[in-house]
């Protein structure tokens, strides 16, 4: 049934299929999915009514297709299989248990879940009524949809598989009478591809893309006006997102046949981006170079509202966006500064305060010696920072009293992050605290059995926090500020556990949440649902140890610090990839998108349009690049060794569109 799938991980397909199959007994599912992402394979499975489960092997690569045909059987013998495929191959791998010990105690556990549950029928009174949609192919494509057996109408937000509901009847149609019989999403998907290529082909007939991505989306307006929880389906999501990406790039820029008065040249680097539509062409320039005194090695910028700010542990230099020094801030026992240039500087003996450029402090207190930020975060009039790696105070801003300290015990690291008013410390013992900033009371204490990997990432009023302890790693979402008697902070929202080594600083968007991380010698990406339920597993052309991820539109953009860069789509499918421009930087430098336009640090640093990947303008910033920041008109700023910031603007060669369709 599976034709190439030779080289799948074991552990991990037997898992997701006893997950499968157990789902949809103990939980009642009717649609399951098992997904082998090497060969891009997925098992589908529907359950109809009594015991009756149909299998179909859809094969998702170009053109998507179904592998042959269904096959029905029924649900006690398929947990029986289940059931001893699973037995055979924990006593097959018992000798090597100690590579895979975490694996094969949660296979474990989910096949004693699955052999204690009880088979029930499903009644046929829970038919729904048979629905179809029509779209006339007088605008070149149409489409008809028929769902007899209410296959788009079981997917939830909690559903895992989102593939089975798509596999209803019909067909696609032109207007000559062209037709294609079959399964009409799957082939929307296979042709929303090949648009992109202009080879979108039915029954050998050529179709105009434009014409392919309007049928598109009313395809996903229809499954939604029928169900509209299919939006949050990746599936659905992609196939919208890759046509509305599609026409888009089809635009033509509108030109401007107002009447102007040509002005006399201007010695300016370039002219203004336009305040809207997409950069489809665009030159760097340098603007100003200056030399930084930090009086040692590294240093990160940190771009506010007035100054661009190079700091390290013990020092901080600012420039105006002129290029001009603002200020300098130098202290042997650390530097805390903030966006907005408010500075506390520590020495043996004292505490001073800067707000802003001003040439003196504010106020100074003595000290106990200890070390003190980089980071400075003002709450409701408190100052928070850390104390170098070990715990996390508040100064009270006017008068610079100490208002709280907090030193989790048995500590070696933290990690720092805020969400509202709320301080999260995470520790290398795996327990989250929520510190509230006024007093330093702790509001809530999260404990858990691996380390705080990377800082909590805010969601809302929550926080994502993932763990690690080699290869296994935990993901949760906690509530960091209350809601109420029912809600209280710290409670759990959800939590899932992966095998992932390495896992990169999680993002969340549109109620989908992506981590990335290595497995078996590869980069994986996973996308997990609104309750925390694996969607899909892919592996991508990344490394793992510095990968940066940014939600875009549905999906995510991935890169690493080698320049190397991805656009995954919301069903897990790579809209393009840019290979690595050169060797490897010293850090992963996060990647931004400014005026719609991915700006991609590297080596050779790359603007890139995000939809289609097109390369707009690269900039030799070499491997001894410290960071790199851009600002909202696509300045970029970049810190170069040993200490020289340097500014690039945008040129003239550029063109805009329109950014509505």
């Amino acid at each position: 049934m599976l034709p190439g799938a030779n080289d799948e991980p074991l552990v991990r397909i037997v898992t997701a299929l006893v997950d499968t199959v157990s789902a949809m007994v103990v939980d009642g599912e009717r649609a399951g999915q098992v997904s082998l992402e090497d060969v891009h394979l997925e098992l589908c499975f529907w359950r109809t009514f009594g015991n009756e489960v149909t299998v179909v092997v859809i094969d998702l690569s170009q053109p998507p297709r179904q592998v042959r045909a269904p096959i029905a059987v029924e649900l006690p013998t398929l947990v029986e299989a289940t059931v001893k495929c699973a037995r055979h191959f924990l006593r097959d791998v018992e000798q090597h248990r100690g590579d895979i010990e975490t694996e094969l105690v949660a296979l474990e556990k989910r096949l004693k879940r699955l052999t204690s549950a009880v088979i029930e029928e499903r009644p046929r009174r829970e038919a729904p009524a048979p629905w179809s949609a029509v779209r006339s192919a007088t605008g070149t494509v149409g489409f008809s949809l028929r769902d007899d057996d209410g296959r788009t109408l079981a997917w939830n937000r909690k559903t895992r598989a989102g593939l089975p509901p798509l596999l209803f009847d019909g067909e696609l149609t032109l207007a000559d009478g062209t037709h294609h019989a079959g399964l009409p999403f799957l082939a929307m998907m296979g042709l929303a591809r090949s648009a992109a290529e202009g080879n979108a082909r039915i029954g050998g007939q050529q179709v105009p893309p434009d014409q392919l991505y309007l049928a598109g989306l009313d395809l996903c307006l229809a499954l939604r006006s029928r169900n509209p929880a299919l939006g949050a389906n990746p599936y659905v999501e992609a196939l919208q997102v890759r046509c509305t990406d599609g026409l888009m790039a089809m635009r033509k820029p509108v030109p401007d046949t107002t009447m102007a008065t040509v002005s006399p040249p201007r010695s300016t680097p370039g002219v203004p981006l336009a305040p809207i539509g997409d950069v489809r062409r665009v030159t760097l320039q340098p603007r100003w170079s200056r030399p930084v005194a930090l009086g040692e090695e590294g240093g990160r910028i940190l771009l506010g509202k007035r100054w661009a700010i190079v700091h390290s542990p013990h020092a901080a230099h600012a420039f105006t966006k002129a290029g001009a020094t603002a200020f300098r801030h130098l202290s042997t026992r650390g530097v805390a500064i903030g966006e907005d240039g408010d500075a506390i500087c520590a020495t043996p003996e004292r505490l001073l305060f800067y707000e802003g450029r001003g040439p003196t402090a504010q106020w100074l207190r003595d000290a106990d010696g200890g070390r003190l930020g980089p980071h400075l975060e003002t709450i409701d009039g408190v100052l928070v920072c850390p104390l170098g790696r070990r715990g996390v105070a508040g100064f009270a801003r006017l008068s610079g009293r100490e208002l709280w300290r907090f030193e989790p015990p048995r500590t070696q690291s933290i990690t720092f992050s805020r969400v509202g008013t709320r301080v999260l410390v995470g520790t290398d013992g795996g327990t989250l605290y929520g510190i509230d900033a006024g007093d330093g009371q702790v509001r809530f204490k999260v404990k858990a059995g691996l380390p705080v990997a990377r800082a909590p990432v805010a969601v809302r009023n929550r926080a994502l926090v993932v763990l690690n302890r080699g290869e296994h790693s935990a993901i949760y979402l906690c509530d960091a500020l209350s809601s109420g008697d029912t809600t209280p902070a710290g409670a759990i929202v959800w939590t899932r556990e992966l095998i992932l080594s390495s896992p990169c600083a999680p993002v969340w968007a549109r109620g989908h949440t992506w981590l990335g991380g290595a497995r078996d010698g590869r980069t994986v990406l996973v996308c997990l649902g609104p309750r925390g339920q694996v969607l899909w597993e892919k592996t991508i052309p990344c490394d793992a140890r510095t990968l940066t991820l940014l939600p875009w539109e549905g999906g995510v953009l991935v890169a690493d610090a080698r320049g190397a860069a991805t656009r995954v789509l919301p069903d897990g499918s790579a809209e393009w990839v840019l290979g690595s421009s050169g060797d490897e930087l010293n850090r992963a430098i996060p990647i931004t998108v400014r005026r719609r336009t991915l700006v991609v640090p590297g080596p050779v640093t790359r603007l890139v349009q995000p939809r289609g990947g097109r390369v707009l303008a690269e900039l030799a910033t070499g491997p001894r690049m410290l960071d790199l920041v851009t600002d909202a008109k696509l300045t970029i700023y970049v810190l170069r060794e040993p200490g020289t910031l340097e500014t690039f603007v945008p040129g003239t060669a550029l063109a805009v569109v329109p950014s509505a369709v």
